[in-house]
């Protein structure tokens, strides 16, 4: 009776102990986006949506638009939607990227109107081209980011036009800078937004095959 009496003595005054010590410091990343731990994990060490896009972008949040990841992901938006990591910074678009994705627009409107033309699928299969350069070339979003943008446009317009050599050349690009990015998170050496191989710059292949039109 006596030993029980003891450890439950021992036990409320570890609780009490622990209430009345300071709050303990924030794990490190928590510390550093001044943010709860639940921000970025369901429950540690697994990550949710928002720990995924911040270890894949270098260890940032620049760029993140939180609805659309949690769609991206296919799950509901996390707790604590209201919170501002430090790093959090407005997705930017450059302007030459927000024109050529209204070129891109009006190529796809114009080869809707007309399913049977295939000089405008065509049309609209090099104006994605020329987006998705546009977007793997934009150094003001993180390279993971670029990535993900410029293999969407890549991808649609290989789909389109199936004998477009430049988007051909757009996705062994794509494919190759992920395997480079791949290898650097496991080596724990991150690639710089610039940290390109320029042998492989974007519309090299534009002299062959469709697509190889400049502005």
């Amino acid at each position: 009776m006596m030993k029980h009496t003891i450890n439950r003595y021992a036990g409320f005054a570890a609780v009490l102990t622990a209430l009345s010590l300071p709050a303990a410091a924030k794990p490190p990343f928590a510390e550093k986006e001044g943010v709860a731990c639940t921000y970025c994990h369901t429950q540690a060490p697994r990550r949710n949506y928002r720990g995924d896009f911040y270890k894949a972008h270098q260890l940032s949040f620049a760029g993140f638009i939180d609805a659309a990841e949690a769609k991206k992901a296919g799950v509901p938006v996390g707790p604590g939607a209201s919170s501002k990591p430090k790093s959090l910074t407005a997705a930017k678009q450059s302007p030459r990227i927000a024109i050529l994705m209204e070129k891109a627009q009006d190529a796809e409107g114009a080869a809707r109107s007309n399913p049977r033309d295939a000089k405008l699928r065509i049309a609209f299969a090099a104006a994605l081209v020329k987006l998705g350069d546009a977007q793997l070339a934009d150094t003001s979003v993180p390279l993971a980011t670029r990535i993900d943008n410029a293999n969407q446009s890549y991808t649609k317009a290989s789909h389109i036009d199936g004998k477009n050599a430049a988007a051909k050349a757009g996705l062994a690009k794509i494919k190759a800078l992920q395997a480079k990015l791949d290898k650097s998170k496991k080596s724990g050496q991150h690639i710089e937004n610039g940290d390109d191989d320029d042998n492989h710059k974007p519309g090299a292949a534009r002299g062959k095959g469709r697509g190889g039109d400049d502005d």
